[in-house]
């Protein structure tokens, strides 16, 4: 049998659809001249250099992962789905790894040097992970909330006693974090959480008892801290009765439950905070300051979900590519043009972020992340929707055909990314009021 343009690299597709996917799909980088043609300045390149080389003592070379149809698994769930046995061990492998960037002084390329970071501008940090996803590195997953979330928002708001002890943990590979944010009756109003903080005592010693639920949290099972936003004022507007605590995982009354999803798996859980004692110095930030705080947590959230998508979009690209050809509607119009909209979306979502990442993250008011992140979200719903036009039935009735029914788990993650980072609704309601000045909704 002829191979298709999917499992023949070299072949050059002659359908519209063909030219399109193959100029999307991202080659691995696998030579060092073509790991350190990615730096743009003399300085970069030095650096280039060093990671490299850090690198090759350490890990293989990446091999290729093309789209042959049915060669591995389809990896089609855009949400990561272990059990809890495996999610541990990844999270020890990811805590490992962590640790030996972190001594040969990669942990923390942005950090502030004075609490161990390297003090470089963030495109050292995207050429570092545009150079190390050269090799085979383990998954990261387990770390990324802690990494790009959690760590961000502490260093930019904590003391810089809570930087050095839950900061610069985090980056060494020491701790783990989970972001305690959503609630089931707030709805995606995150503004309207209820989980309330009462002080007990006064003075710097004072401790705070937090009671209330969160929901849909990543790694709470094997978490050491989550960031937690609380209500500490009932009685001050909604935005400002809001306090952010660093909450440790195993202290008393800290109860975590897995939720089954409708994909079979349990990677997200409901967090249940009973009279647990947290201390003051725990605080990140101001009391009645935490929604600052968290816009700023939300942003490193949409940042970093969107710098994963572009690789995983591409391969879905090719796939689709490939089931277009074996459904023998490579050349239907009405395929051509779902495809063209796809695609042209892509490209706009990928020089949007690349626009962002020419401007100082300072100077950014949060709106373009949630431009961002809306674009990701819109996206990821499209290729769900080719994927069930090319596959037909087998989208929804699991015959076991490989590159099938498998995108049904794609479009149901996509349906969560739209709450993920910030309901759809809200951003749009924030983008509508504060950037387009149009008439506010009525509260």
């Amino acid at each position: 049998m002829t191979p298709t343009a999917a499992e023949n690299p070299s072949s050059k597709p002659v359908s519209g659809i063909g030219r399109y996917s193959d100029q999307y799909h991202s080659q691995a980088l696998t030579s060092d001249d073509e790991l350190l043609a990615l730096a743009s300045s003399e300085g970069e390149r030095e650096f280039a250099v060093r990671a490299v080389a850090f690198l090759r003592g350490r890990v293989r070379r990446r091999v290729e992962r093309d789209a042959a149809w049915g060669v591995g698994a389809e990896n089609l769930a855009l949400f990561h789905e272990s059990s809890g046995a495996e999610e541990r061990r990844e999270c020890e492998v990811a805590r490992g790894w962590q640790r030996e960037r972190w001594a040969a002084g990669f942990g923390w390329l942005t950090g502030p040097v004075r609490h161990g970071g390297a003090g470089l501008p963030a495109g050292y940090d995207r050429l570092y992970r545009l150079i190390e996803a050269g090799f085979e590195v383990p998954d990261m997953n387990p770390l990324r909330i802690g990494l790009g979330t959690v760590g961000p928002a502490i260093t930019a708001f904590g003391g810089p006693e809570q930087v050095d002890r839950f900061a610069v943990g985090l980056y060494r590979g020491d701790l783990v974090a989970c972001q305690l944010f959503s609630e089931p009756e707030a709805g995606s109003d995150l503004a309207g959480v209820r989980t309330r903080a009462v002080r007990d005592g006064s003075g710097d010693g004072a401790d705070w008892v937090l009671t209330g639920q969160k929901v849909w949290t990543s790694n709470a099972t094997f978490a050491d801290l989550g960031l937690a936003l609380v209500r500490t004022d009932p009685d001050a507007p909604k935005h400002r009765g809001l306090t952010m605590f660093v909450v440790p995982m195993d202290a008393p009354g800290v109860e975590v439950r897995p939720l089954r999803q409708l994909t079979g798996g349990a990677s997200f859980t409901e967090v249940f905070l009973t009279d647990v004692r947290v201390p003051d110095s725990h605080r990140i930030g101001e009391v009645g300051g935490g929604w600052r705080v968290a816009t700023g947590a939300l942003a490193g959230e949409r940042r970093a979900v969107g710098d994963r998508s572009h690789e995983q979009n591409a391969r879905a690209l090719a796939l689709l590519r490939t089931l277009a050809e074996r459904a023998g509607r490579l050349d239907d119009p009405l395929v051509r043009e779902q495809w063209a909209r796809l695609y042209s979306r892509l490209r706009i979502a990928r020089f949007q972020q690349q626009r962002l990442q020419a401007v100082p993250e300072d100077s950014l008011t949060g709106a373009e992340r949630a431009v961002d992140k809306l674009l990701l979200t819109t996206n990821l719903r499209l290729i769900g929707e080719l994927a069930a036009e090319l596959a037909g039935p087998a989208f929804a009735a699991d015959t076991g055909a490989w590159g099938s029914f498998g995108w049904n788990r794609w479009m149901m993650g996509a349906l969560g990314y739209r709450i993920a980072g910030g309901t759809e609704e809200i951003l749009k309601t924030m983008l509508a009021e504060r950037v387009l000045s149009l008439p506010r909704e009525p509260r």
